[in-house]
This record gives structure tokens, sequence and C-alpha cells, in this order.
């Protein structure tokens, strides 16, 4: 197998490398003055198993296509087979039509994904798993938690309790991961988003976190204001200090001075997005997941 690095993780793909000793293909890519795309493989890649990474953070619609543009070639070229990491898979917290004209977003990429000559998909932390089941290639859903809390350990803790700042099932076990790892106690609020206006409201609920460094786990902080809802009332609670862990820090405009306003003392972000806030590397965990098929 050989690693190809999509211009949004170019990093993360050389960690990969790192970890399993395979080697990164070469590749040439560029902006014209007007915008467009060029790519192409500056090595043969005809019969080889490539695994393909590229996550979809912000700007979406360009990694897109940066990413369509190198599945469509590694086809052309005949590689014998492609294997795909998007750690953040954009457009996939649509998993149905819940209003009458809705594009659905994540089906779309699913059948073009699929007919760019995919053979498997990884990812990291989606959203909504639903969305995977559009898939009708093999699909692995990655957690971070783990790591994320493994970070903050590492980094000092006092009497850490971890919180899930959504009671979705798969918001509950990756705080229950994280809290493992941390050997300690966690728990969840609940919360609901209005689907028209996106307004968010948690329920307030007694947490014994007194004293005690609190870490919210979280897939997604994109606006900030479901964990900034969750600081305002641990703070209010007596927490110490209120740790934010996400597997995609997206932070949008406005959202870093919501969580700060909200009591949030530190935000850690992984790898899957690229910015300032990525602190923990996502490199290991597909590492895992590969080794069984190296």
């Amino acid at each position: 197998m050989k690693v190809v690095g999509g211009p949004s993780s170019v990093g993360l793909a050389h960690k990969i490398c790192e970890i399993l000793n395979l080697d990164l293909i070469k590749i040439d890519s560029k902006r014209f003055p007007d915008g467009e795309f060029y790519f192409k493989f500056v090595e043969d890649i005809e019969g080889e198993d490539l695994l393909i990474i590229q996550s979809l953070y912000p700007p979406q619609d360009r990694h897109l296509i940066e990413l369509f543009f190198l599945l469509h070639t590694a086809r052309n070229l005949n590689a014998k087979a492609i294997q795909l990491f998007i750690p953040y898979l954009a457009y996939s917290r649509q998993d149905r039509i819940y209003m009458k004209g809705e594009c659905l977003s994540s089906a779309l990429i699913a059948e073009t994904i699929e007919s760019l000559g995919v053979d498997r998909l990884y990812t990291v932390d989606i959203h909504n798993k639903e969305v995977l089941k559009r898939y009708r290639i093999p699909t692995h859903n990655l957690m971070a938690s783990g790591e994320l809390a493994e970070y903050f350990a590492k980094n000092g803790i006092y009497k850490p309790f971890i919180i899930s700042p959504d009671d979705e099932e798969t918001a509950i076990c990756r705080a229950e991961i994280a809290a493992k790892v941390t050997n300690t106690e966690y728990d969840f609020f609940k919360k609901h988003r209005d689907r028209k206006t996106g307004e968010i409201v948690t329920q307030k609920k007694s947490i014994p976190v007194k004293g005690r460094d609190v870490i919210i786990i979280d897939d997604i902080i994109s606006t900030g204001k479901t964990s900034a809802n969750a600081a305002k009332i641990l703070k209010r609670q007596g927490a110490r200090r209120v740790l934010v862990g996400a597997s995609h820090a997206l932070l949008n405009e406005g959202s870093l001075d919501l969580l700060k306003r909200s009591g949030v003392d530190s935000i850690i972000g992984t790898d899957c997005v690229v910015n300032e806030f990525s602190k923990v590397s996502v490199a290991p965990i597909l590492a895992k997941a590969l080794k069984k098929k190296i």
C-alpha cells in the first residue's frame, strides 16, 4: 500500500506513513490564477493499492473538488484498489429529507465517491452514523475521544469529570470512552435543536463537578452553542475549569468568543481539521484500523 496526501491533509498523511512505514506518493497540484485546480501524479500508480487522505473541513467545496480530482485520476491511471480516509466528512448532518424540497447532500457525496472507484471508506466521528448506511462499500467510523482525553490527562487535570453535551447514543459513547481513559465518571446533558431556527436549548441537570476539571467531549464545534450552553451550567455548579475536546474544531466566526464568555478555559481539536487548535493527531487511530489489512 502507498499513501496519497490530498492538499488538505498533507501533514496527516506524513504522520500515517511514519507510523506504518509506508511510502508517500509524489503529487503535483496547484491553483491557476482564476482559481481552477490542477492535479497530477508524479509517479506511476498502475496496479498500486492506494490510501488517499483528504479531509473536507472548510472550505468544504474546494476540498471536495480536490478529492474528486484525486479519485478520478487514480481510477483512470488504473490503481488496483483505493482506500479513502476522510477525517472530516462534510455534508454528513443530513441523513434524510426533513423538509420538502431539500437537497440530500450526504447521498450525493456517497454516490459520487462510489462512482469514482473507492473500495473502502474511513472517517472520524461522523456527526450522523445513518449517513454511512447509504454507502454500498465498507465504511468505518473511528472515534477520537480517547486520544483527546489522553491529551488532557498528560497536560494536567484535577479530579476530572467527563461530559457529553448531547444525549445521543454516539455522543454518550464518546464520553464513556474518554472516561475510561481518564479513569473517572461521565454524564451527559439533553439538548434540543430547532430545525428551522437552529436555536439550541440545553436542559439543566445537577452534576457533581464542584471543584473539578470538567472535560466536554464533542464531535463538532461549529457555532459553539452546544458546548457553550453546557459550560455555563457546569460553571454555575462550581466546576474548577471547563475544557473542551472536539474531533472537529471548526470554530466558525464568533464561536471562540462565545465559548470563552461561557466559561470555557481551553479548546483542543484534532488534525481532522487543520487550525491552531489541532493538538491531537488521528493518525494512530487510522493506523490501528489499517494494521489488520496491511
